[in-house]
């Protein structure tokens, strides 16, 4: 009988509310749009490559919640706050309309609402607050549409995520989050009833602003609860005696990794960055929250840096690509700071050179760790490039020129390999050869325009990724404001080199932090590959870097100052010096409680011993018994191009294989061989009572040898041998095996 009751009164009011359109203008109603609703501003959410939610940005925090994930006592206590017959009426409850109306009656003037749930979410998101008869007319229309398309448990899904709940917090999810630091679903009864209690007055009622008049109104809540049946009378006192502990837990970390996702799904979804901030999305970062941490130690510990006008950048790239942590300010992340990682060109130094120059030279023109270079000083036109300690080496081999990072030899390889081919094989390696100008300083970073850190982080993960390309980038997936999937980053990469090359490469690039200028990160004890590179100007040190990777992880660092306004640091800030101090650190910090493997030798590539003693004369040799334990390296070969020839100085002399005998005119025989000028050949004599005589020696002749025997005496037999003897460069004597046995009778009768 109620429920026809009630029906009928309100085709009263709706008929009433017909009839009033010929008093109002009702042309100048807004129609009703769920979209007003639907689509309110909902928070951009920024998680970690783990799930974990790192930031809730937007003009409006607001995180969509369904309605079925909340626990049936938080919606009782907001529809015991707001609207008792919540569930039972059409959108206007006309007990209420009818009280509110006798108090308005009584005082003269609107002061008592009796606004619906769905008429609150009405005014809300479709009318002003002004109280005019026309505007809660124009809401009752409104609310009644709304109940005619959306089912009770919707709009109290829509209202519960639209309201305001002061502090910045818009819906009930932020609001659990912001106030307790739980989700909605978690909250308890006596919370549920504190954040029913603030929509009516945000600033009055908002625990943050005045708790005792929140713990007030939640306690008049909770006695509506029990007044409505929702709960008994132990749980009343059980929620009246919680006390309120608020607990601030919606996240809002900002940095420069998450600055980057931003724009970058900007880019991937089409959105402007103010839409996306409006949007209800969710973007899943490539941020590793522990390394990012650590990042942002090392760069606010001012013991890393050289100097007080030292600034610096850091990345960390993961596997795949994954911007894994990224820190562009020392300092760390401050509103409006510049990051330098990603927005700032330096000149590289020598940190070029293995992308440049070696990486090129070995996967176009087939050099190897043993090629050779002569290191010395040398003019290319008007160019004269000098090492850096202004000492040379001579012959080098292709290992020690990039483990010394040395200048000349660098340059050499370049003006071989064309600046042409390696610009565009740097290009395809991530770094931006576009404009600069042509020349061969650019084999030690002697650039126009420079490298941003985040580019030679790219760079160099093409080693650590065996060969492979992957631009860098900060998100893995994007997700609707429904949890649709929007965008899945997919794995793919272009090959730039060889996986054989490249652990060729990377194999001298460990050389550099067992014996070269990366022997700081040496003190991890990991198996670890880097360079240093360093920008001297007239004043100083302008530009210090230090790149090193591991098989799972690539991490490059920058220090300098910003500007010649800003000086330049001392000499000794060098990218062996200070950054790769921090990089020593940044990854003992990673591997402290994680295994960190050696790089894998692929298939294709062998490992085989090399003899160099010889390398200051310009040659490297296969190794064998006979070389001198100083002088044996292991190196890493493609298969098929290891040395096979072994050290001359150091082989067994052969006898002399074309000989032969002939009788003199003058009787005695002569003895004929064939010499090679690098050995000394003895010829013994032998009687026949086993007496051994050395008849003859030469040394350094080539070709044909003949000697007649004076002494031998007539009617006698001998027999003779020849032997070929080498001295080593240490000075031992090497003698062949005994030629073939010569055996010759003397006549009796002389001519």
């Amino acid at each position: 009988m109620l429920k026809t009751a009630a029906g009928s009164l309100l085709l009263v009011i709706a008929i009433l509310l017909i009839g009033a359109s010929f008093v109002f203008d009702f042309e100048e109603w807004r129609e009703f749009d769920e979209k007003l609703i639907t689509d309110c501003p909902k928070a951009l959410m920024l998680y970690d490559r783990e799930g974990r939610l790192l930031s809730v940005r937007g003009p409006e925090k607001r995180i969509w919640v369904s309605v079925n994930e909340l626990d049936k006592h938080t919606v009782d206590a907001f529809v015991s706050a707001e609207d008792a017959r919540f569930y039972s009426h059409g959108g206007i409850d006309l007990y209420r309309v009818f009280g509110a109306a006798w108090a308005d009656i009584k005082a003269g003037s609107f002061v008592q609402g009796a606004s619906t749930i769905s008429q609150q979410l009405i005014k809300l998101s479709h009318l002003s607050t002004e109280k005019t008869l026309d505007r809660k007319l124009e809401e009752a229309v409104l609310a009644m549409q709304l109940e005619g398309r959306f089912s009770k448990d919707e709009i109290m899904e829509l209202y519960l995520n639209y309201i305001y709940f002061g502090g910045g917090f818009y819906g009930i999810e932020a609001a659990a989050l912001g106030y307790f630091g739980v989700h909605a679903a978690e909250l308890t009864t006596a919370q549920s009833a504190q954040l029913a209690g603030i929509p009516k007055s945000p600033s009055a009622y908002a625990p943050h602003l005045d708790p005792e008049a929140s713990k007030g109104r939640r306690d008049s809540i909770l006695g509506l609860m029990h007044e409505y049946g929702y709960i008994d009378g132990s749980e009343l006192d059980s929620a009246l005696a919680e006390e309120p502990v608020l607990s601030p837990a919606l996240p809002q970390e900002k940095g420069f990794l998450l600055d980057m996702a931003i724009d970058e799904a900007a880019l991937l979804t089409g959105l402007s960055r103010e839409e996306l901030l409006k949007s209800g999305y969710s973007i899943v970062t490539t941020q590793d929250s522990r390394i990012a941490a650590e990042c942002a130690e090392l760069m606010r510990d001012d013991s890393l840096f050289p100097a007080d006008n030292a600034q610096g950048a850091l990345v960390v790239l993961g596997e795949n690509g994954n911007v894994e942590a990224i820190e562009g300010a020392r300092g760390g992340y401050s509103d409006g700071v510049f990051d330098r990682a990603s927005g700032s060109k330096r000149q590289p130094g020598s940190l070029i050179k293995p992308v440049l120059v070696y990486a090129p030279a070995m996967e176009l023109f087939g050099y190897s760790p043993t090629s050779l270079l002569l290191d010395e000083p040398t003019a290319f036109g008007d160019y004269e490039p000098r090492n850096s300690d202004e000492k040379y080496y001579g012959f080098v081999t292709l290992r020690t020129a990039l483990m010394r990072s040395l200048n000349v030899p660098a340059v050499k390889v370049l003006a071989d390999v064309g600046i042409p081919q390696a610009a565009l094989f740097a290009q395809r390696m991530g770094v931006d050869m576009t404009d600069e100008s042509p020349g061969l300083p650019l084999a030690l970073g002697g650039f126009t325009h420079g490298v941003t850190p985040l580019a030679m982080a790219g760079a160099y993960s093409v080693f650590s990724n065996g060969g492979v390309y992957i631009e860098p980038h900060t998100v893995l997936r994007i997700l609707d404001d429904k949890g649709a999937p929007v965008y899945s980053r997919p794995i793919f990469g272009e090959r730039v080199m060889s996986e054989a090359n490249s652990f060729l490469l990377t194999s001298m690039l460990k050389s550099a932090v067992s014996e070269g200028t990366a022997r700081r990160l040496g003190e991890t004890g990991l198996p670890l590959a880097a360079k240093t590179g360093t920008v001297i100007d007239a004043g100083g040190v302008r530009d210090a870097w230090c790149a090193a990777y591991t098989r799972s992880h690539t991490a490059v660092v920058w220090m300098g100052t910003d500007s010649a306004h800003e000086g330049s640091l001392s000499e000794s800030a060098v990218g062996g010096n200070q950054p790769a101090r921090m990089l020593a650190e940044l990854f003992s910090y990673i591997y402290e409680s994680t295994p960190c493997g050696d790089f894998l030798k692929p298939e294709g590539v062998t490992e085989a011993l090399i003899d160099v003693s010889a390398e200051a004369e310009g040659a490297i040799y296969a190794a064998d018994e006979n070389t001198p334990a100083e002088y044996v390296r292991s190196e890493f070969f493609i298969e098929g191009r290891e040395p096979a020839e072994h050290n001359p100085k150091r082989t067994v002399p052969e006898a002399p294989s074309e000989l032969g005998w002939s009788m003199g005119g003058d009787g005695r025989p002569v003895i004929a061989f064939t010499a090679d000028g690098s050995a000394c050949y003895t010829v013994v004599r032998t009687d026949a009572m086993g007496r051994e005589k050395t008849v003859f020696e030469t040394e350094g002749v080539s070709g044909y040898v003949s000697f007649a025997d004076p002494t031998a005496a007539p009617g006698c037999a001998y027999s003779y041998v020849i032997t070929a003897k080498t001295k080593t460069p240490e000075g031992d004597v090497l003698e062949s095996a005994p030629s073939r046995r010569m055996r010759v009778v003397v006549p009796f009768v002389q001519p």
